[in-house]
């Protein structure tokens, strides 16, 4: 495109020097060939730079037809102020390009007082002004239609990120709800196993009927876990053409056999329902309430040795409380309080569990804490706020 401008101004240079050449200089209307020419090299020059210096080629070619029209000059240079004042026009917003507008015009009507003044003929419309006006307006519609486009095309790729945002964000909620849910399944599944098994270790040699119950133990509680595994992994996989397994997820109503796998470990649960709210809740919420009881038994069995659980499910005002509490003596290092201290592999999972625990009351706005108890044991309360339970 450059080069496109220097061949339009060597055009007007040529153009204009011939006609300098013809000039008479003898004409009480004339110039001189000298002005002619000087004012042909300064329109070629400002249309030369038009597209790096459009202020300055727009100066220019100003200067060029004030003088030419002050000084009855020959007025080719009037159609060619378009090229300058479309390029500034087309790139600068109108607080500034109207200005420039307003001094051109300022400059052609004085230029042609001056004319008419001198030579007592003509009028003060100056066709430069035309011209400098048509293709401001030309410039400044271009301008807006590429600001309007260009909105478009930010406002389409904002609206592309906002949906890769949306989701990745999907996948990672996902992702940990997943990983909240294998936690559960797994770590309690294997923590019932394994004390079920170490009992059956044990007592196989003198007690083969406990043995026996404990196996029989074992058996139940790995079938519940492959069970519920497989239901989400049907889930997981439920685009590859096989049907996903519909039996519906926890919740409280199945914490009677989550109870009864605790208590075959050897340990006495009791479940205190005090709740109206409970029965009402949805079913994410019961899953929610169903897996932080499950997570706090889960602890239980791993931590606190021979002990009595207490699961109470209350409404304390507009809150729906659940507690798990036991008198056993708890964590060794207070991983499961999330204390300070080296931490192990069981504490460490002891950790991950609570903070899953704390993530999925804080989906309803509600609390969660857990800690050692005064009198000896553990406890775990969560405080779910009502008005978030209840379908509407």
């Amino acid at each position: 495109m450059q080069f496109i401008d220097l061949g339009i101004a060597a055009l007007f240079v040529i153009v204009a020097t011939h006609q300098a050449v013809g000039f008479n200089p003898g004409n009480p209307n004339g110039g001189g060939n000298g002005v002619v020419i000087l004012s042909a090299l300064l329109a070629g020059l400002s249309i030369a730079l038009r597209r790096r210096l459009p202020n300055t080629s727009l100066f220019l070619m100003i200067v060029v037809i004030t003088m030419d029209t002050a000084t009855n000059v020959s007025p080719i240079a009037d159609a060619f102020v378009a090229f300058p004042m479309y390029q500034v026009a087309s790139i600068h917003e109108r607080r500034r390009s109207l200005p420039a507008l307003a001094v051109a015009l300022v400059c052609f009507t004085a230029a042609s007082g001056v004319y008419r003044f001198s030579y007592h003929s003509g009028g003060l419309l100056n066709p430069a002004l035309v011209v400098a006006i048509a293709a401001w307006f030309v410039g400044d519609s271009v301008r807006t239609r590429r600001t309007y486009t260009a909105g478009l095309a930010e406002q389409a790729a904002q609206r592309q990120r906002e949906t890769i945002e949306r989701a990745q964000r999907s996948v990672a909620e996902e992702r940990l709800q997943i990983a909240r849910d294998l936690h559960d399944v797994v770590a309690h599944s294997l923590s019932v196993i394994a004390v079920q098994s170490g009992v059956g270790r044990h007592v196989i040699d003198d007690q083969p009927a406990e043995a026996k119950k404990a196996l029989a133990a074992v058996e139940a509680t790995s079938r519940s876990a492959l069970d519920e595994l497989r239901r989400m992994l049907g889930v997981l996989r439920r685009d590859d053409g096989v049907p996903a397994s519909l039996a519906p997820a926890p919740g409280v109503g199945s914490l009677g056999p989550l109870i009864e796998q605790v208590q075959t470990a050897g340990y006495t649960v009791d479940l205190d329902v005090r709740s109206t709210v409970v029965r009402t809740v949805t079913p994410t919420v019961g899953l929610s309430i169903y897996r932080i009881i499950q997570e706090a038994l889960t602890n239980v069995v791993k931590h606190a040795g021979p002990a009595r659980v207490l699961i109470e499910i209350r409404d304390e005002g507009g809150t729906l409380v659940v507690e798990v509490k036991d008198d056993g003596r708890g964590t060794d290092s207070g991983a499961g309080a999330l204390g300070p201290g080296p931490v192990g592999a069981d504490d460490q999972d002891a950790h991950h569990g609570i903070v899953g625990m704390r993530e999925r009351v804080a989906l309803y706005d509600g609390a969660l804490s857990a800690g050692p108890r005064p009198g000896g044991g553990f406890a775990v309360l969560a405080r779910f706020p009502i008005e978030n339970l209840v379908a509407s």
